[in-house]
């Protein structure tokens, strides 16, 4: 090497080395929870002093959400561990470092979502997803699934309202044996964009749960998203509820038939 290509050199310390984050594909669901505002209208949603947070409720969501992705099964108090080796702050936003998303933030959103009431949370951001991507379809698709769980659960006690229980009910993966939940979703017809949702307890039965989730939420799914038709099993029809149905203006079709229970 000539002199003056020595001089050139220049030596750096350990803390001006370049530094590489892992990406994988959770740049494209960052970018995608930005494009769809999900952070910003659950911050209209949801009072918060953002001068005494460094991490929103909105953040902390898209946090959890980019956190499943990679770091599954793992403790709240581990989930700084996940955004060490991440662009946290290009992830989540300006400002936020791993150690502002201790196992506090993410169980500190998760009251305040409880709070506010999730299922109701979940309709208006899924709303403004849908017309943020042109989606509207005159179908909308209702169904359940069951999540379930290993090890005890203190649920014999009936619970408050809002809280929803793990019990033994109908097991939809073929486990009865063990806990769990259960979920009624409304998706559209189009991309299967999920409208509505609700969680429940496990030993909630459909031809219960279904009825009540369409009669709470017929308005909004009718003038929001233009829904005629309610695509459904047998669950959601009785000869009460089919005429109920019929004189909110709500068309509805069965879908294909269900396991024998």
């Amino acid at each position: 090497m000539s002199q003056s290509e020595d001089a050139d050199v220049v030596e750096l310390d350990e803390e001006e080395l370049p530094e590489s984050k892992v990406l994988d594909p959770l740049g494209l669901v960052a970018g995608m929870f930005e494009e769809l505002e999900i952070g910003d209208r659950i911050d209209e949603h949801i009072a918060q002093d953002f001068d005494e947070r460094e991490v929103s409720v909105g953040q902390a969501v898209k946090a959890m959400v980019l956190n499943g992705f990679g770091f599954v099964q793992q403790r709240l108090y581990l989930t700084p561990k996940f955004f060490e080796r991440v662009p946290t702050e290009r992830l989540v936003g300006e400002g936020v470092r791993p150690e502002h998303l201790n196992e506090g933030v993410p169980g500190r959103a998760l009251d305040d979502l409880f709070e506010y009431g999730v299922t109701e949370l979940f309709r208006d951001v899924a709303a403004h997803a849908a017309g943020k991507l042109g989606l509207g379809s005159r179908f909308a698709h209702l169904d359940a699934t069951s999540f379930s769980f290993h090890g005890e659960y203190d649920s014999e006690e009936e619970p408050e309202d809002g809280v929803i229980r793990v019990r033994k009910g109908y097991s939809r993966d073929h486990r009865p044996d063990l806990n769990q939940v259960v979920l009624d979703m409304i998706v559209e017809r189009k991309a299967g964009l999920p409208v509505l949702m609700k969680q429940l307890s496990g030993n909630v039965s459909d031809p219960g749960s279904f009825p009540e989730l369409i009669d709470r939420h017929v308005e909004h799914l009718q003038n929001v998203h233009g829904f005629d038709y309610v695509v459904a099993d047998s669950s959601l029809y009785s000869a009460d509820h089919v005429e109920k149905l019929t004189e909110s203006g709500v068309k509805f079709t069965r879908s294909g038939t269900r396991d024998n229970r």
